[in-house]
């Protein structure tokens, strides 16, 4: 390769390229003096700067942002947009985009959006073939060109077209080397430059596949899933290595395990590796011992770098990772969506709730400012940032001003950040950026990767300010870049850096198709699915507008794929590995991409035929040799990346499950303290614990002893079953004080609907006054407040209702405390607890009435026939009244007010008219034949058995009902039902 002397230029297709063409010259000894080497890209623009009129090269973020601009104005005298407001630029700003960097220069475009701006109808003129649709985006981008002359800028196309005029008329030789086919500016560039002698050398492989170079041996690996890939690829490497003893190389157990937060001591850009390895072995021009081309490349760098540095192999990564997915870029995502969600809406003032901004409330996530909190961004510790979110989420009523207005006086990085993420302040960039650099306990390549994406960040920032734009465009813009991830990780006391090229490179495909012939010794071409890798090219407005144009497609994505696909082929000296889970995340099986059919093709003696690839891996028997094969039955194997056991640090007992410890027994029920402060050390239970607990008893052992509560202050049942009760009881102590009445009836309904009104007013004002451990009701999304507004529905019909029920009885206690105040015998054990209303006649006769936001068949004394015990809480009620009180309970009744009104429970039918109990299934619930008395003492019989149970350490799972499982938070339960 005598460069020097045959060409003055040589043109590759990317930088990479052009570096990887520097390299291989002077490997071979070739000088390049005098010669220049370069991307196209780059050398027009160095042709640019020379040459050209001074204006300067405009970027693709500054072309998205000023067409986003663009796209938000009227681009003509008449007013004509051809974008309206944000829904406008999310679309029509990317169509132009695209057309402006393929179309832009050619003749033909230019004439099109010349004739668009004077007016020229479609169809017409240069417009032939183009739509109605279509003449606006050729409108705006006309108004787009006359922007960027005014700003000094150019388009890469543009000056294309002009630097034929500008150039000097010298004899120049160009060879583009490796080159993908022309575009068409680049055919019209060297048409209009006769001067240059130009001479193509096309990319091999356009054409498909071919068998491996001959010495290569090719291989094939199948994890069954990804969950399995990463331990295979592992096991790739340690074959292909061998192990460190082997090689003469300090073992990682002496080395020390990998230290920093990515698993390395030292973590370098790989682009900067020189050739050799550590283990003194010539390397030549290869790039790494090991090349694995990934689809994601830092996600699998990720998950098998740690491992290998353990066993002490040099690692190093080439890739890009989204914004988005970076440490930095998570955290001011999250914290502007804290800040800026609902800004644009305000504040409004809800009826009752005094100055709670329903749209603030509403609109914001708290998770996202916990996730700032948690980040290394806050300079908070775990503790402090944990407490925040356990603050905010206790607390449905916390004001994002509030809490932006604390954290802005006592965190300079919040403030700082705020700053950025609503302002772009260039100067809280530059305190971030100072903060990196003195985060010393995360390695300098998380710290280089954080500083790549903030000057990410600061280029859209950039763009969007040229465009007078604000941060919603900018930060829309950014979400879509990339940032570069390379590094080097080396096992501990090792310095990367100072070994040269690393045993295992892992990089894109077309990185690693870059990088050469024989740049490796075996190279692992990973992700081969037709989902990964689609070959179809992508028919959106932007083609279908530059087709009209006659601005034919210059490539095609199967070509592309195809020569990516040789170039990989030849890469390696001794293997290649060609990679493809067998099933997706979803466990469905995947497909091959096209070339990697067409390279098994090669190998077959009839391509047309199937019989030969009917087999879970579509391979003829001849390339099935040699196959790599992990699944999922080693989950521990794989997850450590090693077949090799595990040393045993610790033996730990399986846990107890179904029972209680013996020496942990006493502590099932805990004490009790009662009013006054004293302490109750015996067991003492209230009757909806004891109906949980013969609902199901890990149910209730997972809900009432463990206590698995949500740290979100809620808006459920709980919330809303406490704010009816409420209502229900103040509604009934204002009928016996305010109207002199104790009983809802027909004739006092309009009086009644009054007072259950003006009481619901007065207990959604007071709901923000509770302390959270109140259960209070606090709406803060459009959703809740018509929720809480059917709430007020359903509490105000239910008087209706309340009119028909048990018309010779008169509720006499309300919220009533059974024990007084302190415990109750109840099945041999201490009781206590509060029943919601007890109604009783002129006999002494009572029923007690338990409020139900819904009730199912389980509440109805009929249940027993099935064998189950079935709801107990209202029957528990009475028994302890009828101790305490002297009353004759005749009911213990479940009343829904929710939107079907009815009635359930137990009553003795002998006292109680049918006709009474409204909406009941009478037959399910009637004690006809027998005292109620004996149903209250069947119950308390079985109730005390079932305490036995629950003091003795019995909580194995028995859910008495598929509709226990319903709520219960113990999802893995082995006896789950429903």
């Amino acid at each position: 390769m005598d460069t020097s002397i045959a060409y003055d230029v040589v043109l590759l297709p990317d930088t990479d390229r052009a570096v990887a063409y520097r390299k291989r010259a002077a490997d071979s000894g070739c000088s390049l003096m005098g010669v220049t080497v370069a991307a196209f890209g780059a050398w027009v623009r160095d042709l640019w700067e020379l040459y050209g009129d001074g204006r300067t090269f405009v970027s693709r973020l500054e072309r998205e942002a000023l067409l986003r601009a663009a796209c938000e104005r009227p681009v003509d005298g008449a007013g004509a947009s051809a974008g309206a407001g944000e829904t406008g630029a999310l679309g029509l700003d990317r169509v132009a985009a695209a057309c402006v960097a393929a179309g832009v220069g050619l003749p033909a475009f230019d004439a099109a959006v010349q004739d668009a701006q004077q007016g020229v109808p479609a169809g017409a003129g240069a417009l032939e073939g183009v739509s109605c649709a279509e003449v606006p985006v050729l409108r705006m981008i006309g108004g787009y060109l006359d922007r960027l002359a005014q700003l000094g800028m150019i388009e890469p196309g543009q000056a294309l077209a002009l630097l034929p005029e500008l150039l000097p008329q010298r004899p120049l030789r160009v060879l583009l080397e490796d080159a993908a086919p022309l575009t068409p500016g680049q055919e019209a560039f060297f048409s209009a430059c006769p001067w240059m002698d130009m001479e193509v050398r096309a990319a091999s492989g356009s054409q498909g596949p071919v068998r491996a170079p001959e010495g290569v041996r090719v291989r094939f690996a199948f994890p069954s899933g990804q969950y399995a890939w990463p331990a295979l690829l592992a096991d790739i490497v340690r074959d292909a290595l061998g192990t460190v003893a082997d090689r003469g190389a300090v073992p990682a157990a002496a080395a020390g395990p990998a230290a920093g937060d990515d698993g390395a001591s030292s973590c370098e850009d790989a682009s900067g590796s020189a050739n050799g390895y550590r283990d003194g072995r010539s390397a030549g021009a290869q790039a790494a011992a090991v090349v694995v081309a990934a689809k994601d490349p830092a996600v699998l760098f990720g998950r098998v770098a740690p491992a290998l540095v353990r066993q002490g192999h040099v690692v190093a990564l080439r890739g890009r990772r989204r914004f988005a997915d970076t440490a930095f870029g998570r955290v001011i995502c999250s914290l502007r969506r804290f800040l800026d969600e609902g800004q644009a809406g305000g504040a409004s003032h809800i009826e009752g709730y005094g100055d709670i901004a329903a749209t603030d409330v509403e609109r914001w996530n708290r998770a996202d400012l916990a996730d700032w909190a948690l980040s290394p961004f806050s300079g908070m510790t775990k503790k402090a940032a944990f407490k925040l979110d356990a603050d905010m989420r206790a607390d449905r009523t916390a004001r994002r001003s509030n809490l932006c207005a604390r954290l802005r006086a006592d965190n300079p990085m919040f403030a700082a950040m705020e700053r950025l993420a609503l302002q772009l302040d260039d100067q809280a960039a530059a305190e971030l950026e100072a903060a990196v650099r003195r985060m010393t306990n995360r390695s300098e390549a998380w710290r280089a990767e954080q500083l790549a994406a903030l000057r990410a960040l600061q280029r859209a920032a950039g763009a969007a300010k040229l465009a007078g734009l604000g941060a919603d465009a900018a930060f829309d813009q950014v979400q879509r870049l990339k940032v570069s991830v390379s590094r080097i990780v080396a096992p501990r006391g090792c310095d990367g850096a100072a070994f040269g090229a690393p045993d295992v490179l892992v990089t894109d495909q077309s990185t690693a198709a870059s990088l050469g012939s024989g740049s490796c010794e075996v190279c692992v071409v990973a992700d081969l699915t037709s989902g990964a890798y689609p070959a179809a090219d992508p028919e959106d407005a932007s083609r279908v507008l530059l087709e009209h144009l006659g601005v034919k497609r210059a490539d095609s994505a199967l070509a592309r794929m195809r020569r990516v696909f040789f170039a990989l082929e030849h890469a390696a000296t001794d293997q290649l590995i060609l990679e493809r889970c067998l099933n997706d995340s979803s466990a469905d099986p995947t497909y091959p991409c096209v070339v990697l059919e067409e390279f098994v093709d090669c190998y077959r003696d009839d391509p047309t035929a199937t019989e030969d690839i009917d087999n879970p891996y579509s391979l003829p028997e001849r390339l099935q040799d040699g196959m790599l094969l992990r699944g999922e039955d080693a989950l521990c194997s794989n997850d450590a990346l090693s077949d090799v056991p595990a040393p045993e640090t610790a033996r730990i007992e399986p846990p107890l499950t179904g029972a209680v410890s013996a020496e942990a027994r006493s502590l099932v029920v805990l004490p009790r303290v009662l009013q006054g402060g004293q302490v109750l050390d015996e067991p003492c239970l209230s009757p909806s614990q004891i109906e949980s607990y013969l609902e199901c008893p890990y149910k209730w052992f997972a809900q009432r002893r463990l206590r698995l509560d949500d740290l979100d202050e809620g808006f459920g049942p709980l919330e809303m079953g406490d704010f009816a009760h409420n209502a229900l009881h103040s509604f009934y102590k204002h009928m016996s004080e305010d109207l002199g009445e104790a009983k809802v009836t027909p004739q006092l309904l309009p009086q009644a609907r009054k007072l259950m009104a003006d009481v619901l007013a007065r207990h959604k004002a007071l709901q923000p006054h509770l302390r959270q451990s109140e259960n209070r009701l606090i709406p803060t999304s459009q959703v809740e407040h018509r929720e809480l507004a059917e709430l007020e529905r359903k509490l105000m019909d239910y008087l209706d209702f309340e009119a028909e029920l048990l018309p010779t009885f008169a509720p006499k206690y309300l919220e009533y405390d059974v024990a007084c105040g302190g415990a109750v015998d109840y099945a041999g054990h201490k009781l206590l607890g509060t029943a919601d209303r007890i109604d009783v006649d002129g006999e002494g006769r009572c029923a007690i009435i338990d409020y139900k936001g819904s009730i199912s068949g389980s509440y109805a004394l009929g249940v027993r026939e099935e064998g189950r015990l079935g709801k107990v809480q209202a029957l528990i009620y009475a028994q302890v009244v009828r101790r305490t009180l002297g009353l004759e309970p005749v009911g213990a009744l479940y009343v829904c007010y929710g939107r079907r009104k009815m009635i359930s429970g137990a009553y003795d039918g002998r006292v109680i008219e049918n006709a009474h109990l409204p909406n009941m299934r009478h037959k399910d619930c009637m004690c006809a034949d027998r005292p109620f008395s004996d149903v209250l003492d069947e119950t308390e019989e079985a109730v005390a058995a079932a305490l036995e149970r629950m003091l003795a350490g019995d909580i194995r799972p028995r859910p008495e009902t598929p509709e226990a499982c319903k709520w219960c938070p113990v999802s893995s339960c082995p006896e789950r039902r429903g």
